[in-house]
């Protein structure tokens, strides 16, 4: 978010503007929060990576060896952007030559930092990309759900592209004048980098937020199911012809009682499989009811 708002406050002083066409004013400004975006994007870009990673980490537990390869990776790319972090914060001396360039101060090749930056994070990418495919080829599920998995982790990878935009555009114009242009570039390629990383981030999360909905909308549609089939029972029983079901003695069955209960869901057992832990017996629950018309004298012989 800091990054992003960067970004809205540079353009403000001029970014995507040519150089030559802006105040000397905002000049200064605008070059002010090129050093604080300098700053900025380390954390931004090592917290996408970990976001990114950690859910490999999570997938892949029990690949012993294969997650510590992914512990050492998140290792050497939390001390680079440390040691980065620091470069950059003292990329002048004093701090403020960055965006007064007074005369006999000394300042590090920002276009150096920059190029470091683009080719880390390039190689990130490649990883993160490459990654999920030895991991998820060696778990045992059919191949459209290990595409699948493949394609939602590496999904993370995509932001190479503009890790690759970033590069060429340094290398072509980062000893450029027209800084004012060229330097908004380079921040709008890392706030898509780091907007498309979090996102392809959050997949996994939203895949079982997806699947949850579906559920609960499986379930609703059940419920109203099985309560259309007690609505209908009810009616049957409710009929002209139709006699009370209950015990020997003729009485209604109590409302919540074993009998009831089966009376009432009989149409709606679910005899399926489930996927849940434990045992399942299915009910089936028949109900026959015969009416004789007979003269009242026989009747009243047979008694």
């Amino acid at each position: 978010m800091a990054y992003c708002a960067i970004a809205i406050v540079m353009g403000s002083y001029g970014g995507g503007y040519h150089y030559w066409d802006v105040s000397k004013e905002d000049v200064v400004n605008y070059t002010k929060f090129t050093y604080i975006a300098t700053g900025v994007y380390c954390p931004m870009a090592l917290f996408t990576k970990y976001a990114l990673l950690s859910i490999l980490i999570r997938i892949f537990k029990p690949y012993k060896g294969k997650v510590m390869f992914i512990y050492i990776l998140l290792g050497l790319l939390t001390v680079y952007y440390i040691i980065a972090e620091g470069v950059k914060l003292g990329m002048c001396e004093p701090v403020s030559a960055f965006w007064t360039q007074a005369p006999g101060a000394f300042c590090l090749d920002q276009q150096a930092a920059l190029i470091a930056d683009s080719v880390i994070s390039l190689a990130t990418d490649l990883i993160i990309i490459i990654l999920p495919l030895p991991l998820t080829w060696s778990l045992q599920m059919p191949l459209n759900k290990k595409l699948r998995v493949i394609g939602m982790l590496s999904a993370g990878g995509m932001a190479i592209a503009f890790s690759i935009y970033r590069l060429i555009l340094v290398i072509q114009q980062g000893s450029s004048k027209d800084m004012t242009i060229v330097f908004m570039c380079v921040v709008m390629s890392g706030n898509a980098e780091g907007g498309v990383g979090l996102i392809c981030a959050c997949l996994p999360t939203i895949n079982i937020l997806i699947t949850n909905i579906k559920k609960k909308a499986y379930s609703s549609n059940r419920y109203y199911h099985n309560h259309d089939t007690s609505v209908q029972l009810g009616k049957v029983k409710n009929s002209k012809g139709f006699s009370n079901l209950g015990s020997k003695d003729g009485r209604e069955l109590e409302y919540g009682s074993d009998q009831s209960h089966l009376i009432t869901y009989a149409g709606a057992v679910d005899t399926g499989s489930s996927g849940d832990a434990g045992i399942y017996k299915s009910v089936d629950v028949q109900q026959r009811v015969e009416m004789i018309d007979e003269p009242p004298e026989a009747r009243r012989d047979r008694f």
